[in-house]
């Protein structure tokens, strides 16, 4: 029997395509809202898989990029509040990729996701995170959200970048 004290996992009502999005009541799990929602949830998984490999300085961004995740799902869930993303959030991710530019070399080729487990991981991220701008369009949200799209568009770069410092801190590590 199951435990009382843990709330319900399943409450089996999302199985007829609907689900429950706060303030807006059942809607259907295909609307641009769910489906942007889901793509964001799904970047900041796969930024947590490569935080849970990643130490140190790299960590510590992963972990400020999710919650900022947090915050661009919240204003894609609740388009009536004032939004979460706003241009310092913006300006915050700018200097980020500077920093990180900075201590990266970038290679001048086609860069091929694999050099490093971490690396790699972060790609996945990177485009993950890339569909999730491109579902924040699609859904129409770009006018709602535009420093959420510019939040979304800068976090993939700021992806690509610490995926190369992690293949470059591999590449040392191996030499």
């Amino acid at each position: 029997m199951a435990d009382r004290k843990n709330p319900p996992v399943s409450t089996r009502r999302g199985d007829d395509g609907t689900t429950t999005l706060f303030g807006s009541g059942r809607m259907s799990k295909s609307d641009g809202r769910i489906i942007v929602l889901g793509d964001v949830d799904e970047a900041s998984s796969f930024i947590g898989l490569a935080r849970a490999e990643a130490e140190g300085d790299i960590a510590e961004l992963l972990i400020g990029l999710q919650r900022l995740l947090y915050r661009v799902m919240g204003d894609v869930a609740m388009p009536e509040e004032k939004n979460a993303v706003n241009e310092d959030v913006v300006e915050y991710l700018d200097a980020a990729l500077e920093e990180w530019r900075d201590r990266t070399e970038i290679p001048k080729e086609f860069v091929i996701p694999g050099e490093s487990r971490l690396g790699a991981l972060l790609d996945v991220a990177r485009s993950v995170m890339r569909r999730a701008e491109r579902s924040l369009v699609a859904a129409g949200y770009a006018e709602e959200h535009p420093c959420a799209l510019k939040a979304v568009n800068r976090l993939s770069d700021l992806l690509f970048v610490v995926a190369r410092n992690a293949d470059g801190r591999n590449s040392l590590s191996r030499g």
